[in-house]
């Protein structure tokens, strides 16, 4: 009779621990198929005694010894290192922990400020890496096939090659884009020489994409022909007011635009390396042309001396709605002024000092988006 209950009481566990897992995440399908013939195998027991020792089973209880400090564990009842995905094979994440000899946060903003001093050209890709990163939350990463990065893809290369080979990945790389945007926007400040801030805040704490090689998320980014990048802001970024989004939107007063990348081609104002008001007071003090662009089926606004405004520009000071073609012109003087935002274009253009601080704070809000 005892023996009896011992056997019945070998077969329930064999049964019970036959539909989980072993220690090592494989499958003991053939623990079950004996179950199933009512045969009770040296294997199955032998894995049986394994699991209850290794603390398997969705509880993890057993009488193995906690994980170390930089260890987890798996559902299977193993320690593995933190810096493994789920499935036990290292993760490709921009927050990897920092290689051997990473140094510290002082001589990581050293690398980029230097690096920047270097690629001055890099300016305005830097700054506007940093805000396509941040739509859908800064996590240092952009998508590599989408058209709208499609002028992006050889500095992003560079920005992680310079993560990895100089930072040693001491900081996150959605961290590290950040930061080289945030330099950039001081550099192109501090090559205006006029008044207002040099210096821009700069905190840690983000988290990267789990693969920055293979970033597939797809966003709707403003488009250059549309006439609702303020909304945009305001609503990706939580930009709390019209006049920080319009402040905002100096940063085109950095870069140019070419055929090749968007369609469009031109520079919204004369010194596109230098971060200032120069947008505002290029955009108030010209009259604009609509001319086809060059490269896409859409229109843009253009001057005699190679600078240009996109419909999200010039969509600042006039006001027109937009199907095929603006529904006003041929000429901006033709157009209404737009009620809700030229007084703001009016204010930044006379003010830089005004403007400089208000693009900080508005900075500041895009780039604490997680």
């Amino acid at each position: 009779m005892r023996l009896q209950v011992v056997i019945a009481a070998s077969v329930l566990a064999v049964i019970l621990i036959g539909l989980s897992t072993d220690v090592d995440g494989q499958s003991t399908r053939g623990v079950r198929r004996r179950n199933r013939f009512g045969r009770i195998g040296r294997t199955g027991r032998s894995r049986s005694r394994t699991r209850l020792r290794s603390g398997g089973g969705r509880g993890g209880r057993g009488g193995s010894s906690s994980c170390g400090e930089n260890q987890r564990r798996k559902r299977g009842g193993r320690c593995v290192p933190k810096s493994q995905d789920p499935k036990g094979v290292p993760a490709k994440k921009g927050s990897m922990g920092p290689l051997p000899g990473a140094p510290n946060l002082n001589e990581i903003t050293s690398i980029v400020t230097r690096w920047l001093d270097e690629n001055a050209e890099r300016i305005p890709n830097m700054v506007q890496l940093v805000f396509h990163s941040c739509v859908g939350g800064c996590d240092g990463c952009i998508n590599t096939n989408s058209p709208s990065n499609k002028g992006l893809i050889g500095s992003y290369r560079e920005v992680q090659a310079l993560w990895k080979n100089e930072a040693k990945q001491g900081i996150s790389l959605a961290d590290f884009v950040v930061l080289l945007g945030t330099k950039a926007v001081e550099h192109g400040m501090r090559r205006n020489g006029g008044p207002g801030p040099r210096t821009v805040e700069f905190t840690t704490g983000r988290t990267s994409c789990r693969d920055p090689t293979n970033y597939l998320k797809v966003f709707n980014f403003p488009k250059g022909q549309n006439t609702d990048a303020i909304e945009f802001l305001m609503s990706h970024f939580g930009i709390p007011s019209r006049g920080l989004a319009v402040a905002l939107m100096g940063a085109h007063s950095l870069g140019v635009c070419r055929t090749e990348n968007s369609g469009f081609e031109g520079r919204w104002d004369n010194t596109p390396l230098t971060l200032d008001h120069s947008y505002y007071r290029s955009m108030l003090g010209t009259t604009w042309s609509i001319t086809d662009a060059p490269g896409n089926e859409f229109t843009q606004w253009s001057a005699n001396d190679g600078r240009m405004m996109l419909n999200a520009d010039l969509h600042l000071q006039r006001d027109f709605a937009v199907n095929s073609r603006p529904s006003c012109g041929p000429i901006s003087e033709r157009c209404p002024e737009n009620g809700n935002d030229v007084n703001f274009v009016r204010q930044f253009a006379n003010n830089q000092q005004d403007w400089s601080f208000q693009f900080i704070r508005a900075f500041l809000i895009m780039v604490s988006k997680r």
